[in-house]
């Protein structure tokens, strides 16, 4: 599993007595040959990424970046049901899902 690029806006200066304003998180699925790419915007890292497979939980993250890669190697052959959980440092959550033919 690999991380491509940290969630910068979270560092972002705020002015004092000020509360930074919170994003809409959301959890984006992209399908490639070769592996499932997640990618989570608007969180408060750090962040748990959970990926379920046809409902069971195929592998989790805890980390303060915005994008992961899964491989497509551990799937059988076959329709699968591919899901995306965040939940964010504050709480908050949001899913993705789409079906994987391999």
């Amino acid at each position: 599993m690999g991380t491509v690029s940290p969630l910068d806006r979270d560092r972002a200066r705020v002015a004092p007595g000020r509360q930074p304003r919170l994003s809409r998180l959301t959890v984006t699925i992209d399908e490639a040959e070769t592996v499932i790419r997640l990618r989570v915007n608007g969180a408060r890292t750090p962040t748990r990424l959970y990926l379920y497979v046809d409902g069971d939980l195929a592998d989790t993250w805890v980390d303060v970046e915005a994008n992961y890669d899964a491989p497509l190697g551990r799937l059988k052959p076959g329709r699968h049901a591919v899901t995306a959980r965040a939940v964010d440092a504050l709480g908050r959550w949001a899913g993705a899902s789409t079906i994987v033919e391999r």
